[in-house]
C-alpha cells in the first residue's frame, strides 16, 4: 500500500503537469501561424485580408494521433501591446470534427459579418488529442493576421 501511493500521484500529477505546461497560457506567440509541441497548426490562407474577404483557416494534423475541433474560434485584437478579445455577435454549431494523423479541416469564415476594424489580430481554436491513457489532451492554436480597410 505505501508503494502504491507514491505511484499514484505521480501517475495522477505528471499528466497534470504536462497538460498545464504544453496548453500555452494566452499564446501570445510572435509567429504567423502558430504551432503547438504536438504538431498541431492553425494556417490561414493568407497574412493581410480587407473586411469584406472570406478567411480560409486550416487545422493540419501533424501529430499521431486523431485530433477533434469544431466550428468555434476566438477572436482576439492587438491593443496598446496586449490581446484583447473580441465579443462575436456569432453562434457557432457544436458538431465535433475529426481530423486524423497527417490530414487537415477547412473552415470558411466571412469577415464581413465580424465588423473588423483595421489592425493586427489573432484567430484560435481549441482542439483535443487523443491519448494512449484514454483522455484527450486539450491545446489552443492559433495564426496571427492584419486587416486592412
Amino acid at each position: 500500500m505505501r508503494r502504491i501511493i507514491p505511484v499514484l500521484l505521480i501517475v495522477l500529477l505528471v499528466p497534470l503537469g504536462y497538460y498545464m505546461a504544453s496548453s500555452g497560457g494566452n499564446g501570445s506567440k510572435g509567429s504567423q501561424n502558430l504551432q503547438d509541441s504536438e504538431g498541431i497548426v492553425l494556417e490561414l490562407g493568407k497574412s493581410v485580408y480587407s473586411t469584406k474577404d472570406v478567411m480560409t483557416l486550416t487545422v493540419v494534423n501533424n501529430a499521431k494521433t486523431n485530433v477533434t475541433t469544431g466550428y468555434h474560434f476566438r477572436l482576439y485584437k492587438l491593443e496598446n501591446g496586449e490581446w484583447k478579445e473580441l465579443k462575436l455577435d456569432l453562434m457557432f454549431v457544436e458538431i465535433a470534427v475529426v481530423i486524423k494523423p497527417g490530414g487537415s479541416w477547412e473552415q470558411r469564415i466571412d469577415l464581413s459579418r465580424l465588423n473588423l476594424e483595421p489592425g493586427h489580430y489573432r484567430i484560435t481554436k481549441r482542439v483535443s488529442l487523443d491519448s494512449p491513457a484514454g483522455n484527450a489532451i486539450s491545446k489552443e492554436v492559433g495564426a496571427e493576421f492584419d486587416v486592412r480597410a
